[in-house]
């Protein structure tokens, strides 16, 4: 499927730019960045704000790993079924 964007991006809020992000999966950085005439770099930083798909996972990424570090040895068998 080919992405077609029909507004430059100075007639785009961040906002629009993000929704437009999320709902286009498939579609990457670079390929979206070009579309809307930024850089990889500037887009990221849009992206990265606000909630969009890409704030949510680094922070479901974080916690988990947070999680994971806060685990005991004792937890950490009892979550994986061995028997201590």
């Amino acid at each position: 499927m080919a992405h077609q964007i029909d507004l430059q991006y100075g007639m785009w809020s961040n906002r629009q730019i993000r929704d437009y992000y999320d709902l286009n999966p498939d579609l990457s950085i670079l390929t979206y960045a070009g579309m809307l005439g930024l850089t990889g770099t500037e887009l990221k930083d849009i992206l990265m704000t606000d909630g969009s798909a890409i704030d949510k996972e680094e922070k479901k990424t974080a916690q988990l790993m947070f999680e994971e570090a806060d685990e005991t040895r004792t937890e950490y068998c009892n979550r994986m079924g061995f028997d201590m």
